[in-house]
């Protein structure tokens, strides 16, 4: 699945528990302190106001680095709301229009049809994070910048997805090559013009955009994960597991879509200042956060919200998302993800409220928490703390220890104590995926297939299990097996494109 919703559809999948009544915001989050189950940052506002400026857990577990207010957080996906921002005043300064074609104004982009606003709009069909995989594969040791994406997208042999404008699919290209655009219409460079016309003019002093090979001053909030999941209880820098290699160095270098920097607060100056027009004109913000219209004419819609729990659904305007919920009104922001970091944004239009959130663990109560914030914002009952242990630990510590016949035992014995144990898919992934690419003991591929043989018994109509089923039986060299997942994946979600691609390989070699 693709980062950016991989954790949207984690979070997901965690189930929803409301407490019997309201209680005060403040004392939700000493709660939450005195239960350690966050790492990271949380600044709740309301009507600009900080009424919650909340940090827990460490900057860096290595050290012990605690986590305060300074902390500073890569805002990974919220970064593109700043790039977009940028894209409008120019646009408004003349310097194109949206529906130019990008050819216009980058002569080496090869794809004609692809207008601007279908880069801000994910809407363009252009490759995502797939473009670099061969050059990586070429070069281990390179580190992708902006100048890349030209002439990969040139060596891009399997064209757009759909013709621009059809379809909506978040794609991390689209914001590289708007921060190229911004590059070539202004002559600065992206981190000056940022630097420049939004943190400057917002007051974001602790606020800057990540440069490879450039050491960063104050206490960066280091993503962190467990190396194992599932069977492991130590966080480690996730620069420094292997697997994670490609998204951590190889394409740590890109711009536009992410690696920006920033703390809680310097976010707050960031939404304060561009909500009393500080940064657009009142008509242009209003066509920011308008839902985007397909080329049929229909309103894109996701019936599940980024990271947020609960009832309400999703679109996308100009760099933005857009939610509808029919308790709290319509807000808009973004999140963001990357393996071992979470980060969201959301601004309540309705009641000029703000929530800002950063996890260095990319915690899966992380959404838990936004949504509970938001609730008490509005007098509403939050989710219950969690208090049941996770069953994935439970048998992946067993699967590994004490082999697979104990470790289905275990699981039968402890799956209806709900009160006990709680059961969540995104955690059985894990525990496959690291058994199959991170462990070295012997049998360790073997366990991956065992987790991953009884999730699609658990989760039977999950198409992300049989597609992960799939990429280890096809990892292991198991053909015929792996062309059935993936059938089965497709026929559960025919939107699963990169399932495609993939059985259309084994199909054909």
């Amino acid at each position: 699945m693709k980062l950016r919703f991989l954790f949207l559809y984690l979070l997901w999948l965690c189930p929803v528990y409301l407490s019997a009544q309201p209680k005060p915001i403040h004392a939700y989050f000493e709660e939450l302190k005195q239960r350690k189950q966050h790492n990271g940052n949380i600044l709740v506002a309301d009507d600009g106001r900080a009424i919650i400026n909340f940090s827990s857990g460490y900057a860096d577990f290595n050290t012990q680095t605690p986590n305060t207010p300074a902390s500073c957080f890569n805002l990974a996906s919220i970064s593109k709301v700043i790039t977009a921002t940028a894209v409008l005043q120019l646009r408004d300064k003349g310097k194109f229009n949206l529906d130019d074609a990008v050819v216009q104004h980058l002569p080496d982009f090869p794809f004609k049809d692809v207008k601007i606003r279908h880069l801000l709009t994910h809407t363009s069909g252009l490759p995502d994070l797939e473009l670099f995989e061969d050059l990586v594969k070429q070069f281990p040791d390179t580190v992708i910048t902006n100048r890349n994406v030209l002439p990969e997208l040139h060596k891009w042999k399997r064209g757009l997805y759909f013709k621009p404008g059809d379809e909506f699919r978040y794609c991390n290209t689209e914001y590289n090559l708007l921060a190229l655009l911004i590059e070539k219409v202004t002559g600065l460079s992206f981190t000056a013009y940022i630097r420049k016309y939004i943190f400057a003019p917002a007051g974001m002093k602790d606020s800057y955009i990540t440069i490879p090979g450039q050491k960063n001053e104050g206490l960066i909030a280091q993503p962190q994960m467990k190396p194992h999941p599932g069977y492991d209880s130590t966080f480690v820098a996730v620069d420094s597991i292997s697997r994670y290699r490609y998204l951590t160095y190889n394409n740590s270098g890109t711009t536009g879509q992410g690696n920006v920097m920033s703390t809680t607060a310097d976010m707050l100056k960031f939404d304060q200042a561009y909500f009393k027009g500080k940064l657009l004109k009142t008509s242009t913000l209003q066509e920011a956060i308008t839902p985007l219209k397909l080329n049929n004419g229909t309103v894109y819609y996701d019936h599940r919200m980024d990271t947020m729990d609960g009832e309400g659904k999703m679109a996308y305007g100009l760099g933005w998302e857009i939610f509808d919920q029919p308790v709290f009104g319509r807000s808009v922001g973004h999140g963001g993800f990357k393996f071992g970091l979470a980060t969201f944004y959301l601004h309540n239009l309705t009641k000029n409220q703000t929530i800002i959130g950063f996890d260095n663990t990319a915690g899966s109560e992380f959404g838990r928490f936004i949504t509970s914030a938001l609730s008490l914002l509005n007098n509403q009952a939050p989710m219950v703390f969690r208090t049941s242990k996770s069953l994935v630990t439970l048998y992946g510590t067993a699967l590994v220890k004490q082999g697979a016949d104990h470790a289905a035992a275990i699981f039968n014995a402890n799956k209806a104590d709900k009160a006990a144990y709680y059961l969540n898919e995104g955690e059985m992934n894990d525990l496959g995926y690291n058994l199959f690419y991170m462990s070295s003991f012997p049998g360790h591929r073997e366990m991956a297939l065992e987790v991953f043989k009884l999730a699609t018994f658990i989760f039977p109509d999950s198409y992300n299990t049989y597609d992960s089923y799939g990429q280890l039986l096809r990892d292991r060299g198991k053909k015929e097996d792996a062309i059935l997942m993936y059938q089965k994946s497709i026929a559960l979600n025919p939107g699963n494109e990169d399932g495609k691609r993939i059985l259309s390989q084994l199909l054909t070699k």
